[in-house]
C-alpha cells in the first residue's frame, strides 16, 4: 500500500467514486500501476501527487528490532540501490525501514516489495538500529533516536578524496562503520579512526526466478501506424495489467511517430527500451525471447525470418503473409488484428520451443536472372 499528497487539484478517475483530490491531501494508493501515474508516469506526463511512505506486503512479517536504513536519493539503478533491493528481499521479515529523501518511481516499486519506505520529514525519529547510507549523519543523528547507528561505506574514499573533494568525516556517535570490501575498509582510514568491520555487499540468489518470469520481446521496424506502433502499446498495456515482467526492445526512430498522444504513451511505459535504428540491430534477437511484428501487412517480413533463423519465434499479427511463416505454437504465435485474441498466459508460460523455418528462395532463378534467361 502507498501513500501519497496531492500536489495539485484533479479528480481522481481511477478511484471508484471519483473524488476531488485537493492540493495537501493525503490518500492511499494499492496499486503500482496506479502510483505510478499519480508520479506522472501517464500519457500526459502530468504529476499529480508526491510519494509520502509505502508498507511492504501483508504476507511479509515484522520480524526483531526496529531498524531504519538512511540514504538520501535512490536513483533508478546503482550499486547502493542493489545493495538495498539485495539486503531487503533476503530478509524480507526483518522489520526494516528505509528513509530518504527522493526516490525515483521504479525503484519504489522495487524496494517497496519487501521493506517499509518513507519519505525523511526531517522531524525526531527513533529506532533501535540507524544504518546511515551517505556521510551527512551529523545532521541526522541530531535529530535521531537509536540504540545503535552504523556508518555504511560502499565506496573508496581514499581514491575518491584524489579527484573529488568529499567531506567524509563519520559522526562521532557511529558505532561502527561498515565497509563492503578490504578495499573500502583501507578508504575509510583517513576518514575515521574508529572501529570498522567488513561485510562484503549481499548478492541475489534468487535471480533465476526473476530473469525465468521476465520475458524479452524486440521489435525491428519503422514506429509507423501500418508497421503497428499502436497495437504495440496496446500489447504493452495488457501485460502491464496481467501482472506480466517484460522487457520491449523497440529498435526504431521516435521521430517516425506523428501522433504526439501516442508519443507520450510510449514514453510512459518503462518496459519500452528505444534502441536507435542500426543494421547491427539484429545481434540483440538473441538474447529475446520474442520478435514481435504487428504490421497491418507484410509481403515477405524479413525480420520475422531474421529471428527464426537465430532460433527465437515470433509474434505476428495475422496478415496473410504470417500464416505461410508461423506454425501456430510451434515456432511462434499469431495474433488478431485487433489483438482481441491475445493469449497472455501462451506468451508468458508456453514459449514454442521448435523453432523452425523454410527458405523458399529458389536460387536456380536468380542464377538465370543473371544470365537473362528467366
Amino acid at each position: 500500500m502507498y501513500k501519497v499528497r496531492a500536489i495539485r487539484q484533479f479528480t481522481d478517475m481511477s478511484s471508484p467514486k471519483a473524488p476531488l483530490r485537493k492540493v495537501g491531501e493525503e490518500f492511499d494508493v494499492d496499486t503500482p500501476e496506479r502510483l505510478l501515474g499519480l508520479l506522472g508516469m501517464n500519457p500526459k506526463r502530468i504529476k499529480y501527487a508526491e510519494f509520502v511512505s509505502s508498507t511492504k506486503p501483508e504476507h511479509l512479517k515484522r520480524e526483531g528490532k526496529k531498524v531504519i536504513i538512511r540514504q538520501g536519493y535512490l536513483y533508478f539503478i546503482g550499486g547502493i540501490e542493489t545493495f538495498l533491493f539485495n539486503l531487503t528481499k533476503t530478509y524480507c521479515n526483518k522489520n526494516i525501514t528505509i528513509m530518504c529523501d527522493i526516490i525515483e518511481p521504479s525503484m519504489l516499486i522495487r524496494l517497496s516489495q519487501y521493506a517499509d519506505i518513507i519519505i525523511d520529514k526531517h522531524k525526531t525519529f527513533e529506532c533501535d538500529v540507524l544504518i546511515l547510507g551517505n556521510y551527512d549523519g551529523g545532521n541526522i543523528l541530531d535529530r535521531a533516536v537509536a540504540g545503535k547507528v552504523y556508518q555504511m561505506v560502499h565506496a573508496d574514499l581514499e581514491a575518491m578524496s584524489k579527484h573529488y573533494k568529499i567531506n567524509a568525516r563519520m559522526p562521532a556517535r557511529v558505532d561502527k562503520v561498515i565497509c563492503v570490501s578490504e578495499t573500502s575498509q583501507k578508504g575509510v582510514k583517513p576518514f575515521y579512526n574508529g572501529e570498522t568491520e567488513i561485510i562484503y555487499n549481499i548478492l541475489d540468489n534468487d535471480f533465476q526466478t526473476e530473469d525465468e518470469k521476465t520475458k524479452v520481446f524486440i521489435t525491428l521496424s519503422r514506429a509507423t501506424v501500418e508497421k503497428g506502433i499502436y497495437r504495440m502499446v496496446q500489447m504493452a498495456r495488457a501485460f502491464e495489467s496481467a501482472g506480466k515482467s517484460f522487457i520491449w526492445f523497440i529498435c526504431c526512430s521516435l521521430s517516425q511517430v506523428k501522433d504526439s498522444k501516442i508519443l507520450k504513451e510510449i514514453q510512459s511505459i518503462p518496459e519500452f527500451i528505444i534502441v536507435s535504428p542500426s543494421t547491427i540491430n539484429q545481434r540483440l534477437i538473441r538474447g529475446c525471447d520474442y520478435l514481435v511484428q504487428l504490421s497491418d501487412t507484410e509481403s515477405f517480413c524479413y525480420a520475422a525470418f531474421e529471428a527464426l533463423q537465430r532460433g527465437i519465434p515470433v509474434i505476428l499479427t495475422r496478415f496473410p503473409e504470417a500464416l505461410n511463416i508461423v506454425k501456430e505454437g510451434e515456432n511462434g504465435y499469431t495474433v488478431a488484428m485487433d489483438l482481441s485474441d491475445l493469449d497472455i498466459d501462451k506468451i508468458f508460460n508456453h514459449k514454442p520451443q521448435n523453432i523452425t523455418y523454410e527458405d523458399r528462395c529458389d536460387y536456380d532463378k536468380w542464377e538465370k536472372v543473371f544470365k537473362g534467361e528467366l
